[in-house]
């Protein structure tokens, strides 16, 4: 401790400036470093949280003692430490996306709650356990979920039917036909009296998916176009790949679907057929009688009357029968409606690799498959593809030697160095720079702060020894303290000439 302090006292006060400005800025790189080391390697723990979860789960972090890190959406925890904070976060039943579920109930008193305030907080609570099960699919980002249900009056007998929609976003690929159909029959399973053909589902990024009406295949857009292509082409690839082996197929489908709605009603008459159409019959009886006298006389014109004369009798009956038939034509009514999805035209393009053959030297050749064995690949494929001619559909098989893939780079294997430097590459980067920064400071600056300047030479001592003390005469008595006033005097020159004094290497005389 002598030491330095008698160091520090020799320098002068423009060295002591430097060093302490140098010893400042030592101190300050290293808890910079030390800082920097300390400072725990941060991970991704969710992103693309909504405020109100992610503004949760901070608050449960912070009841964890767990050091957060926000950028922008994301939150990131110390690596060491994400797998576990995810755990109890799950436990606790964080993050909560979409609506607020059942546990709207929790906050419903039976004293102040009327039966309105039960219907909205039920229809609310439906809502979002059904957009928490929809989160629950892969690919789901987020979810929303809106029942509208009509009031319906006291005394009323029909009961307005509920309608649905539900808006996703996807957090990677597309919402295609079959998810969006999925939805739709959760909530028509869900909700009582609701729908499928009343529920309508929409993609925040593309549109509609499905709109309400009725129930069909819906709006046929290209994702479904290319999902039917990419199902042909795994059936083909499957049947030929059980011939020809393992990637000795490439198969193509261009498919052309009829996007467009059509109802058609048709009416057939026949003029040759004639049906009856209905019958009418009238039948008609008349029936008549009377009495008819003998001859006449003046007796007979008596008032007396002419009893005793002779009398006959007559009767008449007539029947008439009419019959009306009624005829019209043979007639076929037909209502029938064309949905969308319909395959205007198939186009089917086959590439299966040649036979390989190796001599007896070993070398490897190609030939073309035969033609008989291309007929009935062509046979199966056009099977199992639906080709049909009258369509307008077309398929192509041909037999060509397939190129060989080069292989234009060696795979490199993780090593444990490699494993090593990957878990603790910025530790060992602190190191470094640690040490090249010590090591810089310590020497070119410390050091030749230090180190004390080289004396003078002797002979130039000598002289200003001389020149000090001009009398080359014998020293008088006092010259002892008149050397000693000199050296007191000239500390430096004198410190000089006895190190190189000391320094000199003694010479054989």
């Amino acid at each position: 401790m002598l030491g330095i302090v008698k160091v520090w006292t020799s320098l002068p006060a423009s060295k002591q400036l430097v060093l302490a400005g140098v010893l400042g800025a030592t101190i300050f790189a290293f808890s910079m470093l030390a800082r920097t080391a300390s400072t725990p390697s941060m991970s991704l723990l969710y992103s693309g949280l909504d405020a109100s979860a992610a503004g949760e789960v901070i608050d449960a972090l912070e009841r964890m003692d767990v050091p957060t890190d926000v950028r922008g959406g994301s939150i990131y925890v110390p690596v060491n430490r994400r797998d576990s904070v995810r755990m109890k976060l799950a436990r606790e039943g964080l993050p909560q996306q979409g609506q607020a579920g059942y546990e709207l109930f929790e906050g419903l008193n039976g004293f102040s709650t009327t039966s309105d305030m039960f219907d909205v907080t039920y229809w609310r609570a439906m809502e979002g356990e059904l957009a928490r099960t929809i989160l629950s699919t892969p690919g789901v980002k987020s979810a929303r979920v809106h029942i509208a249900q009509e009031r319906s009056g006291a005394f009323s007998r029909n009961r307005p039917q509920p309608k649905a929609v539900v808006t996703i976003t996807m957090a990677r690929g597309e919402l295609n036909t079959a998810q969006a159909n999925a939805v739709r029959y959760l909530l028509s399973s869900s909700v009582p009296g609701l729908t499928a053909d009343q529920v309508a589902v929409l993609d925040s990024d593309r549109g509609v998916i499905l709109s309400p009406g009725k129930m069909g295949r819906g709006a046929l857009n290209q994702s479904d176009a290319t999902e039917r292509e990419q199902r042909i082409e795994m059936d083909i690839l499957d049947l030929l790949e059980a011939r020809v082996g393992p990637g000795n197929a490439r198969v193509q489908v261009a498919l052309e679907v009829d996007v467009e709605r059509e109802a058609i009603t048709e009416r057939v008459i026949d003029p040759a057929g004639r049906v009856v159409s209905g019958r009418e019959t009238t039948e008609v009886t008349e029936r008549s009688s009377g009495a008819q006298n003998g001859a006449v006389t003046v007796a007979s014109n008596l008032p007396e009357g002419d009893t005793n004369g002779a009398g006959s009798q007559s009767s008449t009956e007539r029947t008439q029968t009419d019959e009306t038939l009624s005829y019209d034509l043979s007639e076929v009514r037909r209502e029938r409606e064309k949905m969308p999805g319909s395959i205007k035209r198939l186009s089917v393009a086959v590439l299966v690799n040649e036979l390989e053959e190796q001599d007896d030297e070993g070398n490897i050749t190609t030939a073309p498959r035969p033609e008989e064995e291309l007929t009935a690949l062509r046979d199966l494929v056009a099977m199992a593809a639906g080709i049909n001619e009258q369509r307008g559909d077309t398929l192509t098989i041909r037999s060509l030697p397939f190129k060989p893939i080069e292989n234009t780079g060696v795979t490199a294997e993780r090593d444990m160095l490699s494993q090593f430097s990957e878990r603790h590459l910025m530790t060992l980067v602190q190191i470094i720079v640690l040490s090249i920064v010590t090591l810089v400071l310590g020497l070119f600056v410390v050091k030749p702060l230090l180190t004390v300047e080289p004396a003078a030479e002797p002979q130039l001592a000598v002289e200003q020894l001389a020149a000090a003390e001009p009398s080359p005469a014998p020293a008088p008595p006092d010259a002892l303290d008149a050397l000693k006033s000199l050296a007191t005097d000239k500390t430096d020159e004198t410190a000089g000439l006895i190190q190189s004094w000391l320094e000199e290497p003694e010479t054989a005389r």
